[in-house]
């Protein structure tokens, strides 16, 4: 089992915004004490649903303040910059981390950010598929010409420095859609999934496609990091974690006025039919919604059940564990990282070994 935490820097905005990037780098040392295995980083822009415009600054932070934790992007949008300076910053902290980073890419979904850049959602595709194939050429270390739709390279170019990782660093990929699913298994990525946008019949149909793909195109999904994305809260009674759903409560309520489709923003693109057609329906989402579905808030004991029907209906075997969100307090977190890595961990390291000396049916 692997466990990790995933941080939306999303937050009320009823305290100092330096003060929860330095809080979330206090929660990422204790969980490295703490025996977590990795901690992973979104980009988003624009409004207080993700504050962190460059999760690749912010991971060089992190690479100095620790020595053992993985550091995942979770994800880099890679139309919204230049692939090659991508490529660079990647190396860079792969480099200042020692060999750490774990590199997690996508296409973005948020009408906002792409109108903020100037960039047309409709070819989002296109530009995340061009831009991966020029950061993979330049963070195996080739040095090479590219003449693309959006991105030309014109004289023989490589990058400096070199990530430590080879051939590259790992990479995953978010992914909704079916297009991105065949692209993931098609180049052999991890698959980072989360119960967010779907129930968990269908995020588990999904992953049996993508696994189905993945051996067609000769890889092999088993043998590779799968992480789960879960928002997450332990608390010592399930009447104090309950208390605290009104968190993840406020953050729906947000998401929906910026998904593609929501109230003036445009109707969902080609490629994003798999995102709630009525955006709008997220803002109905309720504290009895929060507590029942797609997520793990309780006391230890309710965690730890939540948690194995998690592990046994989508077959996962990493947890990245969403425990801080909205106004959720710092220490109101930590305590959460406590329980979890004393009583959570070890219960499903049991469920993990438990499944695999299980009789095959």
């Amino acid at each position: 089992m692997q466990f990790g935490l995933f941080y939306l820097f999303s937050d009320f905005g009823n305290i100092p915004q330096d003060q929860v990037f330095n809080e979330v780098l206090d929660e990422i040392e204790y969980a490295e004490e703490l025996g977590f295995d990795s901690v992973w980083l979104p980009e988003h822009h624009f409004a207080v649903y993700g504050m962190l415009g460059n999760p690749l600054t912010f991971a060089a932070a992190v690479a100095q303040r620790t020595k053992r934790i993985k550091i995942g992007t979770a994800i880099m949008v890679l139309p919204f910059q230049h692939p090659l300076r991508m490529a660079e910053d990647v190396a860079l902290v792969d480099a200042l981390s020692g060999g750490r980073l774990l590199l997690g890419m996508g296409r973005g979904y948020q009408p906002p950010e792409f109108r903020g850049f100037g960039v047309p959602q409709e070819d989002s595709s296109a530009m995340f598929l061009e831009s991966f194939d020029i950061m993979k050429r330049a963070l195996s270390g080739e040095k090479f010409t590219y003449e693309g739709q959006f991105w030309n390279i014109e004289e023989p170019t490589e990058i400096f420095p070199k990530p430590i990782q080879k051939p590259h660093p790992p990479f995953y990929v978010a992914s909704v859609s079916e297009k991105s699913v065949d692209v993931a298994a098609r180049h052999g990525m991890s698959l980072l999934r989360s119960p967010q946008f779907s129930d968990l019949d269908t995020v588990a149909a999904t992953f049996e496609r993508y696994k189905v793909l993945m051996r067609q195109y000769g890889h092999e999904p088993d043998e590779q990091d799968q992480p789960l994305s879960v928002r997450t809260f332990v608390a010592p009674t399930d009447e104090e974690a309950k208390a605290e759903t009104q968190h993840v409560v406020w953050f729906y309520h947000l998401l929906a006025s910026l998904l593609p489709g929501a109230p003036g923003r445009p109707a969902p693109q080609s490629g994003y039919e798999n995102y709630p057609r009525d955006p709008s329906a997220l803002s109905q989402v309720t504290v009895e919604d929060v507590w029942n579905r797609g997520t793990a808030f309780g006391s230890p004991e309710r965690v730890i059940e939540l948690m194995k029907r998690y592990m046994q209906k989508l077959g996962t075997s990493n947890f990245m564990t969403q425990m801080r969100i909205g106004g959720l307090e710092h220490k109101k977190v930590r305590l959460s990282m406590e329980l979890y890595a004393k009583h959570v961990m070890p219960a499903l390291r049991e469920e993990e070994a438990r499944q695999a000396n299980a009789p095959a049916e």
